[in-house]
């Protein structure tokens, strides 16, 4: 029975802590030259354990470099710093074709990882992904072909890119978020059902990194940097640490250059969040990571709280040094009247249809048109969610500046490559088109990209 845990990385600190057991293990390096990262990456079929003394038969990732290694959900963190050329020899012992995407990482379209980019990997094939690291911050790696059922069967893992600013923190952990869909005995259920659909796989189980309900040990007097993932299908995860403050420091596009707090987080399937999190309490205080309610459209329930991790506060290990006065760096994208705008529509229909469609400008991928754009020139996105819930709206091989939603400009300013466009409700994005090739967009609410809301962005 799994009751302690740290989730995540090794403390970024003077003082390292010991390695725990149920963090996830990074990605071997197999290649000697310090500005090279060449990594092994198997996905096959395993046995874990999501409910406790139950076992449930998943694909999983695990480290192809070390002999006899378990697959594991997450997977291997891909750990690499900011700069390095990042070489992945993926093998696919699964008996259906996949890819892996890199989900915010800034990589050549090849190595993008979707059926626009790539031929899938044939079960026993192989694909190398080869990119730079480009940008400081977490992103994640996951499937982009039958994403809905291969990401719920446990295909996803970790990526960091280290580099910047680093405040001094008594720990540095991953938490990746998600929710299954368990049966009695233990295994995943198969059965997709019309909420399901509508809203993302709703799980009955919650995750943080492949545990449920597990013990966070935090020193007392200490200050932890997380960094979230939602992995999820569908849920969106809003959280709160009551009393605790997040100092949000960073967004999908790495650290921002004006941290802020804030007492509740919303994390939108496919999005990152780094903050921090200081314990002024005394060893042997016990606190609750919970999930609280969103209205995210279509008349939801309103569960209550629900819990994610016990943080259980221990003893004194030393005292953190003052936050930095600089962070990161953020430069706006000019645009002006001249900058062409791109009008994009999220709808849905259900009425008299035995499963609900979901559509971009009035049609369902692949019948998609693919969007025209030029590298080096910026465009507007004027993306309308006429739905009568929310889409959490993913743009591949390239980062974001959110203009407005609802003509409102955000308080806060950074690069996204995920962001949540409420239920009738009309997002403006600039960006600017970087590198060619065929970039997908989509919902990241997994069932609703796979049955239609999808579309291509062609860059020449």
């Amino acid at each position: 029975m799994r009751t302690a845990i740290l989730f995540g990385l090794v403390a970024a600190c003077s003082t390292p802590a010991a390695p725990d057991p149920y963090a996830p293990p990074a990605l071997t390096d197999t290649n000697p030259d310090p500005n090279i990262v060449e990594v092994n990456l198997v996905a096959t079929p395993a046995t874990v354990e999501l409910l406790d003394g139950k076992a449930a038969d998943v694909w999983a990732y695990r480290d192809g470099s070390v002999a006899g290694s378990e697959a594991r959900i997450p997977g291997p963190v891909l750990d690499v710093p900011q700069g390095a050329h990042v070489i992945v020899h993926f093998q696919n012992q699964l008996p259906d074709p996949t890819t892996v995407h890199w989900h915010g990482l800034r990589v050549p379209n090849a190595s993008d990882g979707t059926p626009s980019a790539q031929v899938p990997v044939a079960a026993n094939g192989t694909f190398d992904y080869e990119f730079d690291a480009v940008d400081a911050g977490t992103f994640w790696y996951h499937p982009h072909v039958q994403g809905d059922v291969q990401v719920e069967r446990g295909l996803y893992g970790p990526v960091v890119v280290r580099g910047g600013v680093v405040p001094d923190v008594t720990a540095d952990r991953v938490m990746v978020l998600d929710d299954v869909k368990i049966e009695a005995t233990g295994q995943l259920s198969t059965t997709t059902d019309p909420l399901d659909v509508m809203l993302g796989r709703q799980g009955n189980v919650l995750l943080v990194d492949g545990v449920k309900g597990g013990t966070v040990t935090v020193a007392a007097g200490g200050r932890e940097r997380w960094r979230f993932i939602n992995a999820a299908n569908g849920r969106y995860f809003n959280l709160v640490l009551p009393g605790h403050p997040f100092l949000v420091i960073g967004w999908d596009g790495g650290m921002l250059e004006a941290p802020y707090t804030a007492e509740q987080l919303l994390i939108a399937p496919g999005e990152r969040y780094e903050v921090l999190v200081e314990f002024p309490e005394a060893a042997g205080t016990s606190l609750e990571l919970q999930t609280v309610f969103y209205d995210r459209g279509h008349h939801v329930p309103d569960p209550g709280p629900l819990d994610l991790a016990t943080i259980e506060v221990r003893s004194h290990e030393r005292d953190v040094a003052p936050l930095p006065t600089t962070w990161g760096t953020f430069v706006p994208l000019t645009t002006d009247a001249a900058t062409p705008v791109q009008k994009v529509v999220l709808s849905e229909e259900e009425a008299g249809l035995s499963e609900p469609r979901f559509m971009i400008n009035g049609a369902q991928y692949p019948a998609v048109p693919p969007v025209p754009g030029v590298v080096g020139s910026t465009a507007i996105w004027e993306v309308r969610n006429d739905a009568e819930m929310d889409h959490p709206f993913h743009l591949h091989g390239m980062f974001f500046q959110v203009l407005d939603a609802a003509g409102v400009a955000p308080v806060h300013a950074g690069w996204k490559d995920t962001v949540n466009i409420p239920q009738m409700t009309t997002l403006r994005f600039a960006v600017r088109y970087e590198t060619p090739g065929r970039w997908m967009y989509h919902c990241h609410i997994l069932e609703h990209s796979e049955r239609g809301m999808m579309g291509e962005l062609v860059l020449q």
